[in-house]
């Protein structure tokens, strides 16, 4: 009976010791020109109450060229001032703005008084607010 007793223990005890781990497969290795790592942020806030209609945009610098283009397209030139890198529209009128719109790398800003601008000029800058978003947030 020991000799049974004894077999079995060592059939059991060199199963336990034969089983091994099974090896984890490497990734493949990719060339550093291979790897594109991208990041994309991007918000827009509108405001619209009855006296007044803001705009405001934060995206990636690639949009830059698009946005700007779309503003020199729709808003009035004679209005612009260039700072460097900024731009900026300001239409007043008796120390009043009835707009502004600012635009930098990465952000813009636009700001109607309604009680000031025509019902046209404010669905002209909601239609552009909205053209805006679009490219701000699909492209």
């Amino acid at each position: 009976m020991k000799i049974i007793i004894v077999l079995i223990f060592t059939a059991i005890s060199f199963l336990a010791h034969s089983q091994s781990r099974p090896t984890v497969p490497n990734p493949p290795k990719v060339k550093k020109s291979e790897t594109k790592t991208t990041s994309s942020s991007s918000s827009v806030s509108v405001q619209d109450s009855d006296s007044s209609y803001s705009f405001k945009a934060s995206f990636d610098s690639d949009k830059n060229d698009k946005i700007k283009r779309m503003l020199m397209d729709h808003l009035d030139e004679k209005y612009l001032i260039s700072k460097g890198e900024v731009l900026i529209w300001k239409k007043t009128d008796a120390e009043e703005i009835i707009y502004s719109v600012t635009f930098k790398n990465g952000s813009l800003k636009m700001n109607v008084d309604k009680e000031l601008s025509s019902g046209n000029a404010v669905r002209e800058f909601e239609k552009l607010g909205n053209k805006l978003r679009e490219l701000i947030s699909n492209d």
